[in-house]
């Protein structure tokens, strides 16, 4: 009888002994936020293009006269919704290329700082067909510069959005990123720029736990000389579809496809 009753409590306090682990709550992973899958139709309605010209490299877009191919573009093809001109540095006391191209398609441009020397200011200019009534832009000092305008897609049914670009050369750059943006992705805020290639992992893997209801896309060239990548981060309610690599006379230039999937 004896021996039973031992069975019968070690058994017991077995049984309670699992009971009381199994009772734990389980321990909570963080694995990031990953935006689901897209619709893989395309709507060619809600298809908006963004024409970014870059040489992908640190060397500067208008190394020539070449400000003539780009004016014939803009007033033959006039369906992207903006151009962008990475590396488009204005000269101090000079004018800038992207103004001048401005000027001869009565188009309004604007410039986006990234750095400032003492002989000329390094940025990103930017040409769109409609007035510009609101300008986004911030900057956290020696860090990061961000800045871009506010303006009506001509979709299926026109819709709102905030076209913004930066510069990504270092890691010290992402949370500035992150900072500035905040909850401005839920106002449709689309940005495109360069990144370098050497830190594009980094920020995917950084926005991935830091950032909420967002989709990013690279955009890299195999072509030798090549340091940086293209980066499209938009709201979840956006994609990248792709993007077409193309030349204007010597100039490179990447048609960005955006599609509103609302």
């Amino acid at each position: 009888m004896n021996n039973l009753r031992f069975k019968y409590t070690a058994l017991l306090l077995v049984c309670i002994t699992c009971f009381t682990f199994s009772c734990k709550d389980p321990v909570v992973v963080d694995e990031g936020y990953e935006a689901p899958a897209p619709p893989a139709e395309v709507n060619s309605r809600n298809l908006m293009t963004i024409e970014y010209y870059t040489r992908l490299n640190d060397e500067t877009l208008f190394q020539e006269n070449e400000t003539d191919l780009i004016v014939n573009r803009i007033n033959s093809i006039t369906t992207p919704l903006a151009y962008l001109f990475d590396r488009s540095d204005a000269q101090i006391g000079q004018t800038s290329p992207v103004v001048e191209i401005g000027w001869r398609t009565r188009t309004k441009s604007f410039f986006v700082q990234n750095t400032l020397s003492e002989s000329f200011v390094q940025g990103t200019g930017m040409i769109v067909r409609p007035v510009i009534n609101v300008f986004e832009g911030a900057a956290i000092s020696d860090t990061l510069f961000v800045g871009g305008c506010t303006l009506m897609a001509p979709l299926g049914n026109p819709v709102v959005v905030a076209l913004i670009t930066c510069k990504l050369d270092d890691k010290m750059q992402f949370p500035a990123l992150v900072r500035i943006l905040g909850d401005g992705l839920k106002t449709n805020k689309i940005m495109i720029g360069t990144v370098k290639q050497n830190i594009s992992a980094e920020i995917k893997e950084y926005l991935k736990y830091n950032l909420k209801d967002f989709r990013l896309s690279f955009h890299a060239t195999n072509t030798a000389g090549k340091t940086r990548e293209i980066f499209v981060l938009t709201p979840v309610n956006f994609v990248a579809r792709e993007v077409v690599s193309n030349n204007v006379g010597n100039l490179p230039m990447y048609q960005c496809k955006i599609e509103y999937l609302n």
